[in-house]
């Protein structure tokens, strides 16, 4: 059952609209799943030390945070993204429109693990085997991301130091789309002047 915050159609074609909408916990599970089979295979098929991959793991992450904040500043809120038919606003703009709907807070999942698998082939070709280590991190982090995403729009903040998170996306949404920009630390909000 629909609530009413859910009801926003993207495309006519039931097919589409049906694989237009995620499950957030099996998207984000599923890229923990294969953040974790890369690094495995880095350690055991291609022989590289834990310690080494574990530094690239959070090379990883450090990369997926920034690449965070610059995309959804300077692609997803590029110019008037909320204007007509566009990618953007199929994958943004509807984001903003209904915040809260729980199957639009992640990409569908196959279009998630192609992704994913895309960005794996590419740190291959780049990094060689080193991919084997910042792939996971960085696939970690965008999960890792996914998550936190998926508890500020489903839950109520936490008591604790956690909650800035939430105030800060909330302020996103709410009060100042040209502000607060990272979701998972307003590190590089900080940084580049865009903390509220």
């Amino acid at each position: 059952m629909r609530t009413p915050n859910q009801g926003k159609r993207l495309f006519k074609n039931p097919v589409l609209e049906w694989l237009s909408r995620s499950s957030a916990p099996l998207v984000i599970s599923s890229l923990f799943i294969v953040a974790l089979a890369v690094f495995c295979l880095g350690i055991f098929q291609m022989r590289i030390s834990f310690w080494k991959l574990a530094f690239l793991f959070l090379v990883g992450l450090v990369l997926f945070s920034l690449a965070e904040y610059l995309i959804h500043r300077f692609v997803f809120h590029d110019g008037d993204y909320k204007a007509g038919k566009s990618w953007k606003t199929k994958i943004h703009a509807i984001h903003h429109d209904i915040p809260t709907d729980p199957e639009r807070l992640t990409l569908p999942l196959p279009v998630a693990l192609f992704a994913s698998f895309l960005v794996f082939f590419i740190f291959k070709i780049i990094l060689g085997n080193l991919a084997f280590g910042v792939f996971p991190g960085f696939i970690s982090g965008y999960a890792f991301y996914l998550l936190v995403h998926f508890l500020i729009h489903t839950r109520k903040p936490p008591q604790n130091h956690l909650k800035i998170l939430w105030r800060n996306h909330h302020i996103h949404h709410h009060l100042k789309e040209d502000k607060a920009y990272g979701v998972t630390t307003p590190f590089w909000d900080w940084v580049f002047g865009t903390l509220p």
